[in-house]
């Protein structure tokens, strides 16, 4: 009746959701000091700006992430990030598709590292869309 591994499995999720809430702010940390450095370095031309817009991106998102937690809010990135219904969609994909667009022209106009972070800023736009539309249209499905 009594299984000693239940107790230990409970105690398992609960140091999970621990080391799962704090690695979130390891890697955003780890961002931020990585942003930092980058920016001080400064090889290429943008290299100070590209690093300090990562810094104060990662740090932001820490703190967003904290306020979300102590508002009684705490949930998965993909509820924290991305839009649920179609009134914001139609929001977000026209925002998202012009910072896209801007960072293909930074790409094209810009040398070295602030190319790269140009097609970054393209390639984050463009998962934000997809994955903005995939959450809409699921949680639409759901409904049904």
């Amino acid at each position: 009746m009594d299984d000693p591994k239940a107790g230990s499995r409970d105690q398992d999720n609960g140091t999970a959701a621990w080391f799962g809430f704090w690695a979130q702010f390891i890697v955003l940390g780890g961002l931020a000091i990585g942003g930092a450095l980058f920016a001080s370095a400064e090889r290429d031309p943008g290299d100070y700006a590209t690093g300090l817009v990562l810094a104060l991106s990662a740090i932001a998102l820490a703190f967003l992430r904290l306020k979300h937690f102590f508002d009684g809010r705490p949930g998965a990135w993909m509820a924290f990030l991305l839009v649920d219904d179609m009134r914001n969609l139609a929001l977000v994909i026209p925002v998202f598709a012009i910072i896209g667009l801007i960072g293909l022209f930074i790409a094209a106009a810009a040398p070295g590292t602030l190319r790269d972070a140009g097609i970054g800023l393209f390639a984050a736009s463009g998962a934000i869309v997809f994955l903005s539309l995939k959450r809409v249209f699921d949680n639409l499905d759901a409904r049904r």
